[in-house]
This record gives C-alpha cells, structure tokens and sequence, in this order.
C-alpha cells in the first residue's frame, strides 16, 4: 500500500472519529509526560515546558488569524491544519498533566484539592463534544492556565523561595507576555479576539490573583513526601532520622503513632520531609490545634522550620510538644506566605498500662 492511501484512510478515519482520536492523543500526551516526569527544578523538564508553551502559542495564533481572516492558508497549508488538532490535544494533555501531578503533590487544604478538582474538569471536558463546540475560548483558558502555572512554579524555583513576590513576578509575566503577543498581532482591537482571547485571559489571570490570596491555589514547588506521630525524640543516626511509634499491624494507614496512647513524660513528636527545589531556603511552620471541647479548634503552638532545598527525598524537620491535653490535635503545615502544604490529625489518650512498650522505627 502505499504512503498516500496509508494517509488518506488515516485522514479519513480521523474525520469521521474526531474525538475518539484527538481523546487518544491527548491521554498519550498525559501518559507520555507521567511516565518522563523528573524534578520540578529540572532545567531539561523546565525548557521543554517552554518548547511546547510557544509551539502551542504559535498554533493558537494561527487559529485566531485564520478565524479573523487576516491570514489565508493555501491548498498546503489547509491539508497540515487538518491534523493541527492533534498537536494542540498532544501537547494539552502533556503541559497539564505536569500541572495537575505538581499541584496534587503540594495540595493538602480542601480548597486546594477543589483546584486540583477544577484543574482536572478542565482537562476532561475538552475532551467532549459539547465543549469543543465552544472551541477558541476554552484554548484561550487552558493556555492561560498553563503559561501561568509555567511561570508560577518558575520564580519560586529561580529566586529559592515561596511568596508574594515570586508570584507577582510570575503573574505579571504572564501577563505581559499574553499583552505582548495580543499587541504586537491584533492592533486593530478585533471584537473576535476581544470576546474569544482577551476576556478569557483576563478572566483567568483574576481567578490566579483571586486564588492566591485565598490559598486556592497549592504553594508548589515546596510539597510534604512524609510525616508521622512519633514518641520521644528524634534520633539521627547514618544520616537517617528515626521516628518510634507502635500501633496495630491493621492500622496500616496510619503515619506512626496517629491514635497517641500517652504516659507520664511522653513528648509528642511531628516528624516530617519537606521537599523543595535545590538552592531553595525558606520557612514553613508547624501550627499545633487542639480541638478544646468549649472553644473548638484552637491554636497551641506554632513552631518555625527552616528548610533546604535540593534532596529527593526532602529535607527532614521536626516539631515537639511535652506539654498537652487529651483529645484530638492536629498539625498543619504551613509555607512561610500562610499556604497549608501539609497536615496530619491524631488522637491523645492517656494510657494505663505500665508494661514495657516495644516501639517500631520509622526512617526519613
């Protein structure tokens, strides 16, 4: 057979199974970034990122010349635009699966999963019929969302540190490199480009400002890879820190000792691995609460964690606490500009039973 019949059926098939194949390819574009997915801080991971971030540009602008008639294709151009979907749907499903995957990894507040949530409806509803039909708008919203977490997880990785600034820099970029583009290309202020590019943009950049002051939005690149309830304190040992916990071999699901059967003298320790790009220094706080029976959850303690970045595995913190009540407690873990980043909840009941206790070691 040869290449031009092999092309023509392809053509054809894809005409008539249009989403089937463009849903195909964009799971394979997510398959294929999950399965190559390195560090955050990756500089290679960093510039591919950007490497699709200007083809997919470039292929948006096309769409939108092509919609206001400013550019014409000829009979070549018209046969590669057919296949233009695929590209787009391939390189969407790559860019937001590294988004989705990091933002998961550093979300632990409920509102953050709800982003996390959103972030994933987005993904799967462009993939059906109805909301394709929508066509330039949504691509406008899912690019705008990918060049700003591109640059939201940049600045942090660049400057060693989570905050205001960071992420002022990277939405003003943002910003300005979605006006550039718009400026330099659509002079005239085209009501289509108003309505379909702009309004879609600007919308998306106040949800990111709106997000961020609201802690929607998962304080990525720092990200908690362990923490447990321990007994006593912390030993280091081999360049490992140990945690000593019991609980029942059926309580598999629980991080070290989470129902705390305390005794006279016992410390109650919050271990953790807190992962953070390399050359990264910055803050995070261990806040105590104590659900009081009057007054609810309510603020005990709050303890600073100076962090480094650079080790895969996180760097290892802990927090104390020797003087408590019974009941329920919980730690969040907190980024030094107020973003949960982690947390853990556990049970303190006094115990009665004297025997020797045989402790288990947890390693970070």
């Amino acid at each position: 057979m040869k290449a031009t019949d092999l092309k023509n059926q392809f053509l054809n098939y894809y005409r008539k199974n249009e989403v089937l194949v463009s849903s195909i390819v964009f799971v394979g574009g997510f398959v294929f970034d999950l399965l190559t997915l390195g560090r955050i801080d990756d500089l290679l991971n960093l510039i591919q990122q950007a490497i699709y971030l200007c083809i997919l540009g470039t292929l948006l602008l096309y769409e939108i010349k092509v919609k206001i008639g400013s550019v014409t294709l000829s009979e070549r151009g018209k046969k590669f635009w057919e296949y233009h979907d695929l590209v787009v749907h391939f390189l969407f499903g790559s860019l937001l699966s590294v988004y989705t995957i990091f933002y998961y990894t550093s979300a632990s507040a409920f509102t953050s999963i709800l982003f996390i949530l959103l972030l994933s409806g987005l993904m799967l509803a462009n993939e059906f019929p109805q909301f394709q039909k929508i066509g330039l708008p949504v691509r406008v919203i899912l690019y705008s969302i990918c060049i700003l977490s591109y640059f939201s997880f940049f600045y942090p990785i660049l400057i060693g540190h989570v905050g205001a600034i960071p992420f002022w820099l990277g939405f003003l970029t943002s910003a300005a490199v979605m006006a550039f583009i718009l400026r330099i290309n659509f002079k005239d202020n085209n009501e289509l480009v108003k309505k379909h590019v702009m309004n879609p943009a600007i919308g998306v950049h106040i949800f990111f400002l709106v997000g961020y002051y609201f802690s929607l939005i998962p304080p990525v690149p720092v990200a908690v890879k362990k923490i447990g309830v321990y007994y006593g304190d912390v030993v280091k040992t081999e360049g490992k820190y140990l945690g000593h916990y019991q609980r029942p071999f059926w309580k598999f699901w629980q991080h070290g000792s989470q129902d705390y059967l305390a005794r006279p003298g016992d410390k109650v320790t919050v271990l953790l691995s807190i992962f953070s790009p390399g050359n990264f220094e910055d803050k995070v706080y261990l806040k105590w609460y104590f659900d009081d029976p009057k007054t609810g959850w309510t603020l005990h303690d709050n303890i600073g964690l100076s962090i480094l970045g650079g080790r895969d595995e996180g760097f290892r913190g802990f927090g104390t606490k020797q003087s408590y009540a019974m009941g329920d407690w919980r730690v969040v873990v907190e980024t030094s500009d107020g973003r949960e980043v982690g947390r853990i909840n556990f049970e303190i009941e006094a115990d009665s039973d004297r025997t020797p206790r045989d402790f288990k070691t947890d390693a970070f």
